[in-house]
């Protein structure tokens, strides 16, 4: 087995750095609190005893200046969260170091001599000796079977040159962006601390796409020391933001409605903050993308090429993990009848 990452680090949308005894998020925050597929790959690795439960579910919404607590569920209902209906407000769970923990463990058992980071892929063919994949630098590597963790987009444009009519309509798969910035205070400096996990924005706060604020130490524990508050403030970029605004703009504006929720006294200037752009990274299920994920999966897997991922078979970690268990035991099959790993 050989993995092909084409960015300089692993993991994709999970990001987790740890600095002056922070664990702060860059990516994924956690799982659905109900997932089987996490705790068991957790267990695999041997870092079951990590998973961590979330501190509080409480969340607020502001209304006229105040805070409301909302009902179970709903915080997650307004920010369309692509979950089933049972999941709502019943929280996310994460890993005790963050959720680079689980990356840097799968790493482990995969071993880094698997593991190619900074090669990116161009396109896959067929050839007599099986399936061509072209590198980015020209070179090649061959293989009787192919796995894409991709979003839709690029697993249409790599597969193009396999001929087949069902990848075409993903080139056109709806997408998402998103832009976080966590911002570190002193604890003094914060002047109302509501108790819950989180505030979310009124539809006022949409002209510049602010959706969610995130109290990160109250979520989970060990988040940051006790002298000092990590606040993660989400944005739905808005016409050509993500691609106008500078880094500074995002973390002012994050500021700006820090201050105007939860009070900041002092100078109201954050200690430090983390900037996290994420490009067209949110796959929207809607019935047609379902529907067209389903027919590409099944006209790959006739060329020994399958498609997993959150892009293919739902949103979040869950269902990554869940998809990709799918597809190890697909090849697990095949290698039993005598068609090699990929």
């Amino acid at each position: 087995m050989l993995v092909l990452e084409a960015s300089e680090r692993a993991g994709g949308q999970i990001h987790t750095v740890h600095e002056a005894g922070l664990v702060v998020e860059l990516g994924a925050e956690g799982f659905v609190a109900r997932s089987r597929a996490l705790p068991a790959l957790c267990g695999l690795l041997g870092i079951e005893s990590a998973l961590v439960d979330q501190l509080t579910t409480d969340t607020y919404s502001l209304e006229e200046s105040s805070l409301v607590l909302l009902p179970p569920g709903e915080a997650a209902r307004r920010l369309g969260f692509q979950v089933p209906v049972e999941e709502l407000g019943r929280g996310i769970r994460s890993l005790a170091q963050g959720m680079g923990q689980l990356i840097d463990a799968l790493l482990g058992a995969v071993g880094a001599e698997r593991v190619r980071l900074g090669c990116g892929v161009r396109q896959i063919a067929r050839d007599p000796q099986g399936l061509l994949v072209e590198l980015n630098d020209g070179k090649h590597e061959r293989a009787p079977a192919v796995v894409l963790a991709t979003p839709a987009r690029l697993a249409s444009a790599l597969t193009a040159p396999l001929g087949l009519s069902e990848t075409a309509p993903l080139a056109s798969a709806p997408l998402l962006s998103n832009v976080s910035v966590n911002l570190k205070y002193r604890r003094e400096q914060i002047a109302s601390y509501p108790p819950g996990s989180g505030v979310i924005f009124p539809d006022s706060f949409a002209s510049v796409g602010l959706r969610a604020l995130s109290i990160v130490e109250h979520k989970f524990a060990g988040r940051a020391p006790a002298d000092t508050s990590l606040l993660r403030v989400f944005f739905r970029p808005q016409g050509d933001a993500l691609h106008t605004w500078t880094d500074e703009r995002f973390v002012a504006e994050a500021a700006a409605a820090i201050a105007h929720v939860l009070g900041v006294q002092g100078d109201g200037e954050p200690q430090r903050s983390w900037v996290s752009r994420w490009p067209d990274a949110l796959p929207v299920f809607s019935p047609e993308h379902r529907a067209q994920a389903a027919a590409a999966d099944q006209a790959l897997q006739q060329l020994h090429v399958h498609v997993t991922g959150s892009a293919f078979h739902g949103a979040g970690i869950d269902a990554a993990v869940a998809s990709a268990e799918i597809v190890a035991a697909r090849l697990g099959a095949a290698a039993s009848v005598g068609v090699p790993s990929p």
